[in-house]
């Protein structure tokens, strides 16, 4: 079994202020992946940091991540496939 590092993940708002903290114990190199799905799931967050002891060790911007859809949620226009 790989060995869990744990990270701490930070939403930060555009003004700086945390939204949301989450402590996870992940494999290296999974905290992006992770991070990114909390840019998803947390629409007012800007940013995440991600912190290993004491220290930032990435920040990982939203350029562009869409929130994602609620489980069970209708499809929209936009994903909807073209009527014929």
């Amino acid at each position: 079994m790989e060995p869990q590092i744990t990270f701490t993940f930070v939403c930060l708002a555009k003004n700086q202020v945390a939204s949301f903290v989450d402590v996870q114990a992940l494999p290296q190199g999974a905290e992006r992946s992770h991070a990114l799905q909390l840019l998803r799931d947390h629409v007012s967050a800007a940013t995440v940091e991600v912190w290993r002891d004491e220290k930032v060790c990435e920040v990982v911007a939203r350029d562009g991540i869409r929130a994602a859809k609620p489980t069970g949620a209708a499809p929209t226009a936009a994903t909807s496939p073209p009527s014929a």
